[in-house]
């Protein structure tokens, strides 16, 4: 008896410790789940409609709202005159309108189509650079403005408002070194960094360009970094 007594607690003992084990792996499994579909941005603002956002695993846009989460793979996009400011946690802000296209990837921004206005407030806390067709602007602590025409031959523009903005074409070694008031057009397509030149505005456009910009002027909040973008203005001959 007392060693059917003893084989029987050793069944019940290992039952009980095969039934804890596997109880863990879905918790680890939910747990990398919600690490993957953690919050990086959230929609700030938005400036009439439309504005849409894909999220992941979604295969149609919904309408985006205010105070909206977003995560890394989420797509959001404007039309017509709709703008949106998304903020990340990193503590980059960008704003795009017109028909816009924008997709959230780690330390990237991945621009398909329209405007965007990003800066960063205080100190971005990881490299972070907007990819587009033509090239890829990489966000030093500035403030950059980077436009893809509706004409898909036309040169993709990138100008630094205010601060450094390097832009660099993939694949190819180098990067051209862009500074307060200087634009670079970039043509799709372009492999040869040497064919690029970055230019300064003149002073009349580009206080043309911040009096008439919705991204700058068309939010409820100013733009923080407007101060160091009217000093260059000043600056400009």
């Amino acid at each position: 008896m007392l060693k059917l007594f003893t084989v029987a607690l050793l069944l019940v003992g290992g039952t009980a410790l095969a039934s804890c084990e596997p109880a863990r792996t879905p918790e680890s499994r939910d747990d990398l789940l919600q690490a993957e579909q953690a919050t990086v941005a959230t929609i700030q603002e938005i400036v009439a409609n439309p504005v849409s956002v894909t999220l992941v695993g979604q295969s149609e846009p919904q309408p985006a709202e205010q105070n909206q989460a977003m995560t890394w793979g989420d797509r959001i996009a404007t039309a017509d005159q709709a703008l949106a400011e998304v903020g990340l946690i990193n503590g980059a802000v960008f704003r795009i309108g017109g028909d816009a296209a924008l997709t959230l990837q780690p330390n990237q921004l991945l621009l398909d189509a329209g405007q965007m206005i990003t800066w960063v407030e205080g100190t971005v806390s990881e490299p972070l650079a907007i990819v587009t067709p033509a090239g890829i602007a990489g966000i030093r602590g500035t403030t950059v403005f980077v436009n893809i025409d509706d004409d898909p031959t036309a040169p993709v523009e990138f100008f630094a408002w205010e601060g450094q903005v390097a832009v660099s074409l993939a694949g190819v070694a180098g990067e051209i070194v862009l500074n307060s008031g200087e634009q670079l057009l970039v043509p799709p397509g372009t492999q040869d960094l040497d064919t690029l030149q970055a230019q300064p505005l003149d002073q009349a456009t580009a206080l043309q360009r911040l009096q008439n910009s919705p991204l700058i002027n068309g939010f409820s909040r100013p733009i923080p970094t407007r101060p160091e973008i009217e000093a260059t203005v000043d600056g400009l001959d």
